[in-house]
């Protein structure tokens, strides 16, 4: 995960923890295996040690769950074929539950916790990938099945574009920027990083208007609240407060668009 990438994922990983839904989540989740006792630790703390344990687990876990995942999304294969969703789920589940692994024997570690031998780890991660693989198999399915869904005719409702991005970001699509080999997608749900050409983005931004600003930025008419020139220049104020540049090479374009007034008006 490149400096670009990890930025946008603590990004998305700060939002999901803001959500009270996702808290509500994780304290539920805490207080069950905090009872519970599983992997050992019913045997290794008291009832009150143990919530501690399990309070402080259940959110790093999931954090590093979550970074593990989207340092995945980029090498994981697109499309709606079974194989390819199984691949995705697979592979997803991989990276979340190594993530998951390296967060607990470092906690565990520095806590002085023994919690079984190399037998008992090796379950243990199994257990893990498990539980990964059956949130992100729900999570493939439910995303797939939703970016696949209600194509009327030959053109698609939405842009085959936001089929690539989690279910979560399927807002309206506000721009495109190009960052390194990645783009960055904006919608009105959020942003996501992909491994994918500018170019090539622009094309699956159909059948939504838009315009390309600038040799990195494509913007969706729609979605830019107004612009201001800056220099020789511009910058378009898009309706989410992100402002990106319009190059002066295209400023005549901006202007045929409606971005900007044509010159004598």
């Amino acid at each position: 995960m490149n400096g670009g990438h990890l930025q946008l994922a603590l990004r998305d990983l700060r939002g999901e923890f803001s959500h009270p839904v996702t808290l509500a989540a994780l304290a539920g989740v805490a207080v069950v295996v905090g009872i519970s006792g599983p992997f050992g630790t019913l045997d290794a703390f008291s009832l009150l040690p143990r919530l501690g344990y399990w309070a402080l687990v259940v959110p790093l876990t999931y954090g590093a769950g979550f970074l593990g995942t989207l340092a995945m999304r980029p090498y994981l294969p697109r499309g709606p074929h079974a194989l390819n969703i199984a691949l995705r789920a697979a592979l997803a589940a991989l990276g979340s539950a190594i993530a998951v692994a390296l967060v607990l024997g470092i906690l565990n570690t520095g806590l002085g916790l023994n919690l079984g031998g190399a037998r008992d780890l090796a379950l243990g991660f199994a257990a893990v990938y498990v539980i990964c693989l059956v949130i992100e198999t729900v999570g493939t399915v439910l995303h797939t099945h939703a970016a696949t869904a209600g194509i009327a005719g030959t053109a698609p409702k939405t842009p085959a574009l936001l089929s690539r991005l989690p279910l979560e970001k399927h807002g309206t699509l506000l721009a495109i920027t190009a960052e390194d080999h990645y783009i960055i997608i904006i919608t009105t749900k959020g942003r996501e990083m992909l491994l994918m050409r500018l170019a090539d983005a622009m094309q699956e931004a159909a059948p939504i208007t838009g315009l390309q600003i600038h040799r990195s930025h494509w913007v969706a008419l729609a979605g830019v609240a107004s612009v201001a020139r800056l220099g020789d220049g511009a910058e378009a104020l898009l309706i989410n407060g992100d402002r990106l540049p319009i190059a002066r090479a295209r400023m005549n374009d901006a202007r045929a668009a409606g971005l900007l007034p044509r010159k004598g008006n």
